[in-house]
């Protein structure tokens, strides 16, 4: 495999912010790659677990190899191998030596709002009219009187209900992913981005699918101008 590690002013750019929300190195050869190892995101949060899975689905749905995650730690744990803060080429080697893998991805949650339930109090004001009727006494041509009821006015009553309103808010979850090369541990490959859902998994799911598509956009690009 063509080992060619990304242009530093390229990932300079991205962590500027002044480039895509993807990056791939254009010299690295993308063809040799067969197996991908998907490793587990760092910073977990209760709520956003197994983020990792939802990008070995969709890379498999792209028509890669992947070597799912449980699978992958079984056998870092049973060689003692340690992946700690940045990987080291010694580390990478080893794991794509025991696994046969060509590159890895690495990845975070770098921000996290969880969704919540919040309670706010509804005022519900009511208004009512009702007629005020007075008796009226009128006296006959014969002399007797006679009474009946006349509208004299209009009385309104007003009244407040105060009841309890339940909304969720949604979450949001920010999401960092690299592909690393496991014999150099050079980056070739990185994408962020994020979105907000009424659940964290479902709003991981939509960026592990839109980078894993654009992944393979820019993959597809590449290849046509070779």
């Amino acid at each position: 495999m063509k080992k060619t590690p990304l242009i530093l002013a390229l990932l300079c750019a991205w962590l500027c912010g002044c480039t895509p929300k993807t990056v791939i190195s254009p010299t690295y050869d993308f063809g040799q790659v067969q197996r991908i190892g998907v490793m587990s995101f760092a910073n977990p949060q209760p709520g956003a677990q197994g983020i990792e899975n939802l990008f070995a689905k969709y890379l498999i749905e792209s028509g890669f190899k992947v070597v799912e995650r449980a699978q992958l730690e079984d056998i870092l744990q049973e060689h003692n191998i340690a992946v700690s803060g940045h990987l080291l080429p010694q580390t990478t080697r080893e794991i794509g030596r025991i696994l046969g893998v060509d590159v890895l991805l690495v990845g975070e949650i770098s921000s996290y709002t969880p969704e919540r339930t919040e309670l706010t109090l509804t005022a519900t004001r009511r208004s009512e009219a009702r007629p005020v009727y007075a008796q009226q006494i009128m006296r006959r041509p014969d002399g007797s009187y006679a009474g009946h009821l006349q509208k004299v006015g209009t009385e309104v009553s007003r009244s407040t209900e105060v009841h309890p309103t339940e909304y969720t808010i949604n979450g949001r979850i920010a999401l960092i992913a690299k592909m690393v090369d496991v014999e150099t541990a050079e980056i070739v490959w990185i994408g962020s981005a994020d979105d907000t859902s009424s659940s964290s998994l479902k709003a991981a799911d939509t960026i592990a699918r839109k980078l894993v598509k654009s992944f393979g956009k820019e993959l597809a690009k590449q290849q046509k101008t070779k």
